[in-house]
């Protein structure tokens, strides 16, 4: 997408990211700590080229596919550049007049629509973000399909370099923060308009909207171009990746502009609803249960490493199928459409019930600890004693970091024996980048949970909360990076193999 920057990648992207992190993770201070000395690597055999892919009921050819990266590239050059010529214009025409008062955003939308921009390919295809994310992860391990879907990850700079070089890294993060203050100001904007307005507007419409209005005030009030800050971005990438507050203000920029796109789309039936939240209770809790008895025979003993790997990916594959069998009666739901849907129908008895019994509380408890402001609805739901008679404390911030640490050390301990296992049966079925790092994380977060008896969600709700305080502390600072460098070695030594990732 594009003029609100590094911010918005698409959700159909993440998985991209993670492929990239198996090709290219590089070696580093972590990985020679797990390890001295490594097993050569033999040589990656050609991967088999898939000929198609099918989700939902319908298929598409490798060469349809890349026809729709190589489309949503141009696609998107197009409506950013359109986009930041219009925020301009509209700027110092803005400007010019001493407008004080915001564009609306029904406003903004007729501006839009008067661009005649071109369609988005997956429109074309009748397809949607998430189900696009399925069929890429089908070709993890084509080169070319990976190589096309990289460019919308790391679109070409179309800002003035000079101009760019001008705009300090501070300055990047201090315009994100802006950002941030703005889109809440456009979502809060549109949540107010009576539902049957905002359901007569194309997610991608809502999308590019808020992308303008957005661009004009930054335009407007700091006088600065987006491309360039796109430019800049680009400029300190690497630097901006390790930088906490440049995160969160892109991670709450992604989640608001996901909120927007999700309140214009009407909502599934309350018994499609009750189904979904049903299946995620079961699923949970045998999950859970599990995880727990995996942990306990590795703990004992009973079982190597390398036989936890196997039973947790039969464990993960039929989890898969399951999910598969009931995927064409059930709607696919990102978590903001979960709390969207749950804030229409939430004094209904029924989906109360499954509600408590699905887990969905936590995930968006965690969800409004990194955008506070998402807003109201559900946010009182996250009042209900369930969770906090659960763990029965408020952890401290200095609880988490000991938490973390042990975290760190489980996995590095874990990561080690992988390793072993990995240069004692070379030649044999290689392990995928995916499985292996959900495994380590699970044994890990297993571990904390029997010291201290504090699951991984509260652990996790625990560190946002404190974020504040944890982001200043430089031991809970050296264990996450400590923790981020394993999970690209193990990414990195799994995706040497060819069924990396895969499953």
């Amino acid at each position: 997408s594009g003029v609100l920057g590094a911010g918005l990648v698409s959700d159909s992207l993440t998985t991209l990211r993670f492929a990239e992190a198996q090709k290219e993770a590089p070696r580093s201070p972590a990985e020679a700590d797990v390890a001295q000395e490594e097993s050569p690597k033999p040589a990656k055999p050609p991967a088999v080229l898939k000929p198609s892919a099918t989700v939902n009921g319908k298929t598409l050819t490798r060469e349809q596919i890349l026809e729709i990266l190589a489309e949503t590239v141009r696609v998107q050059g197009i409506v950013q550049q359109e986009v930041s010529v219009l925020a301009r214009k509209l700027a110092k025409e803005r400007g010019d007049k001493k407008k004080k008062k915001s564009m609306s955003f029904i406003d903004g939308h007729k501006k839009i629509l008067e661009l005649n921009l071109p369609k988005e390919p997956l429109e074309d295809h009748g397809l949607t973000e998430s189900a696009f994310q399925k069929l890429l992860l089908q070709y993890e391990e084509d080169d070319e399909v990976m190589a096309s879907a990289q460019k919308l990850l790391h679109p070409a700079g179309k800002g003035d370099p000079e101009r760019a070089a001008g705009i300090s890294m501070d300055k990047v993060v201090e315009i994100h923060r802006f950002m941030v203050n703005e889109m809440q100001k456009v979502l809060q904007e549109f949540l107010e308009l009576p539902q049957e307005t905002r359901r007569s507007f194309t997610g991608k419409g809502c999308e590019t909207t808020a992308e303008l209005l957005v661009s004009i005030a930054v335009e407007q009030q700091l006088a600065v171009r987006c491309e360039d800050v796109e430019q800049a971005v680009i400029r300190y990438e690497e630097a901006l990746q390790n930088h906490p507050e440049f995160s969160r203000y892109t991670e709450q920029l992604a989640n608001m502009m996901q909120h927007l796109i999700g309140a214009a789309q009407p909502r599934v039936q309350k018994a499609d609803f009750v189904q979904i939240l049903q299946h995620m209770g079961d699923s949970t809790k045998k999950a859970k249960a599990f995880a727990k008895k995996l942990y306990e025979d590795y703990r004992s003993k009973a079982c190597t490493i390398a036989e936890a790997y196997r039973r947790f990916d039969e464990f993960s594959e039929e989890a898969a199928k399951a999910l598969q069998a009931n995927g064409e009666d059930m709607p696919d739901l990102s978590s903001v459409e979960m709390q969207l849907c749950y804030d229409e129908y939430r004094d209904d008895a029924e989906v109360k019930e499954a509600w408590d019994r699905s887990g969905a509380e936590m995930s968006l408890m965690m969800q409004a600890s990194m955008t506070p402001m998402l807003t109201g609805g559900s946010r009182s739901s996250t009042s209900s004693p369930t969770n906090e008679e659960r763990k029965g404390k408020k952890l401290k911030a200095s609880e988490v970091v000991e938490m973390q640490e042990l975290m760190v050390d489980e996995m590095k301990r874990m990561t080690e024996q992988a390793m072993h296992s990995f240069r004692d049966n070379q030649g044999k079925e290689p392990w995928k980048a995916e499985v292996t790092i959900q495994l380590v994380q699970a044994l890990a977060s297993a571990a904390v949970e029997r010291r201290y008896g504090v699951s991984a969600e509260e652990m996790t709700l625990a560190g946002f909360q404190h974020a504040q305080t944890l982001q200043k502390n430089e031991r809970f600072g050296r264990a996450s990076e400590k923790q981020q460098d394993i999970l690209m070695m193990l990414a990195r030594l799994c995706g040497q193999d060819p069924s990396a990732g895969g499953s």
